[in-house]
């Protein structure tokens, strides 16, 4: 039983460790693209209105993260964090889902 609980426990931990660095990636695309491309970040957080908005800006943010527009500045950093932005959640996912299995199995066993 404690090898369950050491699992379960260790695939929480990994899924909310890949959850966060989801987030983090986001964050450090968006401070490269904020640094070194000012002009098109300019164009990306004034689309609509004119001045920045908080919630805008990150839906903005993803949608920018989801096509395959970073490619297009041929800049290593940005690709690498856009795919980290990509497969966090692959990777939290599958985690979360074994270690939800896991309590409803243990559940069951009790």
């Amino acid at each position: 039983m404690q090898t369950a609980v050491l699992l379960y426990l260790l695939l929480l931990l990994g899924a909310v460790a890949a959850f966060v660095f989801h987030f983090i990636a986001q964050w450090r695309f968006t401070s490269l693209l904020r640094q070194r491309y000012p002009d098109q970040w300019k164009t990306i957080t004034e689309a609509d209105t004119g001045r920045p908005n908080g919630m805008a800006n990150w839906l903005r943010m993803r949608r920018v993260l989801r096509s395959d527009a970073p490619a297009l500045f041929n800049d290593d950093d940005l690709n690498r964090w856009q795919r980290w932005w990509r497969r966090a959640p692959w990777l939290a996912w599958p985690c979360w889902f074994a270690a939800m299995a896991l309590q409803w199995w243990a559940m069951r066993q009790a």
